[in-house]
């Protein structure tokens, strides 16, 4: 079994290679957020005991937000790799392997690729641990200056972070592990072979769906009660709803993405008046609907997160300067945000990323074969850049609407602290982060299929039917 677990991970190397990404900036992120809190924790003794508690909850909602984040992003990049490896399982089970044997083989790899990745972010936390209490210090002002916040480090902490880490991929793997290996061998290279997407009830799928709408719903519902109860501190109160609402959102659509995606994205391709090379682009996008959904999940966190970092402070400042009140706002601001989502934004970029990356074999054979139909080397290029284009629409239109959401809650919420709402929306900071997530997103898709864009066409598609 060792040998054959082996085998398939030297076969599969450029797609865990693409999810490992996804899998350290995860871990790095949790151990991180959990060695501040540790720190922060034992700082109480040597600054004032808010500064420190201030600290420790930066780093607990940071660890909220990354889990959050990051079981979307992973669970995309996993079931991506999965389906890519759904001709070499085809072949197991041709050759005798029972269901159980495959699900063992691929939680097997799953786990050798989780671990070492969680190796890799315990040596990146420990080492960004000291400028992370730096930059806490500086961000947050004077209080505390001068003492140096010390660095915890404690092995258990570590292994605990990563046991759970482990057992969430490993849990979340298993579903998407058993899937793969229920599919009759025939059907699965059948579909390995010409990208048909089977479609199955995912109960568990719209149960966390459900319980992302019930949080979502919860941030409205629970206003009426911060009216009744106002403080000096209502209006901290709803922006911190507000910032972790921005997230769940992000968690609903991630959830709903295989039933909203298709449509979405043939809604609004339709309505652009391009030519033969956007159509054919837009018709290999809808074709593999399932490649899309998982594509399409960590750009749009990328997106709508980078969108809250921007406009949310903003937003915050507006109502400030509407509402007359003489506040230092210096803590209002994108570097604060950056505070509390640069790691689940760091999350979702590398998740993107490693996606894109991921399917490059795959889209390499969909480009041979417009060669084969007599497509020019320009126009197959061309394609791979308008499926990029494609894939950052959608995401912005769903990255939009994540800070959209949060917005009407600023509307519907900012009543409840006595202030009146005054929205700002920063137009070009918004154009520079969505051309800026665009560029990544081409380069990772056009920039991979390069090396094969000059082989012969038949020998690229074979090469992928014959993995």
């Amino acid at each position: 079994m060792r040998k054959v677990i082996a085998a398939e991970l030297r076969g599969s190397w450029t797609a865990w290679l693409g999810v490992s990404l996804g899998f350290v900036m995860t871990g790095f992120g949790l151990t991180l957020a959990a060695l501040v809190v540790q720190s922060a924790l034992a700082a109480r003794e040597l600054i004032p005991a808010m500064e420190a508690d201030a600290y420790a909850i930066i780093g607990g909602s940071n660890l909220v937000l990354c889990l959050v984040v990051g079981l979307s992003v992973v669970g995309a990049s996993t079931a991506l790799v999965l389906d890519s490896r759904r001709g070499a399982l085809a072949r197991l089970a041709l050759a005798g392997a029972t269901p159980a044997g495959l699900v063992g083989s691929l939680l097997s790899q799953l786990a050798v690729v989780a671990v070492a990745s969680a190796v890799l972010a315990d040596l990146l936390a420990v080492a960004a641990l000291r400028p992370a209490l730096d930059y806490l210090q500086h961000e947050r002002g004077a209080e505390g200056a001068g003492v140096l916040v010390p660095t915890v480090v404690e092995p258990g902490t570590l292994l605990a972070i990563n046991l759970v880490w482990l057992l969430v991929v490993l849990l979340g793997g298993l579903r998407q592990a058993r899937r793969a290996s229920r599919i009759p061998p025939v059907e699965a290279l059948r579909a390995a072979q010409d990208g048909t997407e089977q479609r199955h009830r995912d109960l568990g799928r719209w149960v966390r769906a459900a319980l992302a709408a019930l949080i979502v719903a919860g941030m409205f519902a629970v206003v009426p009660a911060l009216a009744a109860n106002r403080s000096s501190e209502t209006f901290t109160q709803i922006m911190q709803l507000n910032l972790f609402g921005l997230v769940v959102v992000g968690w609903l659509f991630a959830e709903l993405m295989p039933a909203v995606v298709r449509p979405l994205t043939a809604a609004w391709t339709r309505l652009i008046p391009a030519g033969p090379a956007w159509w054919v682009a837009r018709a290999t996008v809808l074709a593999r609907a399932g490649r899309l959904a998982r594509s399409v999940t960590p750009v749009m966190f990328t997106i709508g997160l980078a969108f809250g970092v921007i406009g949310l402070p903003a937003t915050y400042n507006a109502i400030f300067a509407a509402s007359g009140v003489d506040v230092r706002l210096e803590h209002v601001g994108a570097e604060t945000f950056l505070v509390n989502l640069g790691l689940p934004l760091a999350i979702a970029l590398c998740g993107s990323v490693g996606s894109l990356v991921m399917m490059t074999r795959q889209r390499c054979a969909d480009l041979a074969l417009l060669g084969i139909v007599g497509a020019t080397l320009r126009q197959r290029l061309g394609t791979a850049a308008l499926e990029a284009l494609i894939i950052t629409g959608t995401a912005a239109l769903l990255g939009l609407t994540m800070v959209g959401v949060c917005l009407a809650h600023l509307a519907y919420a900012t009543p409840a602290a006595g202030f009146g709402f005054a929205l700002d929306v920063p137009a070009g900071p918004f154009l520079v982060a969505l051309a800026v997530a665009a560029a990544i997103t081409a380069a990772t898709t056009v920039l991979p299929t390069l090396p094969t864009s000059r082989l012969p066409e038949p020998r690229v598609v074979a090469g992928l039917v014959a993995e």
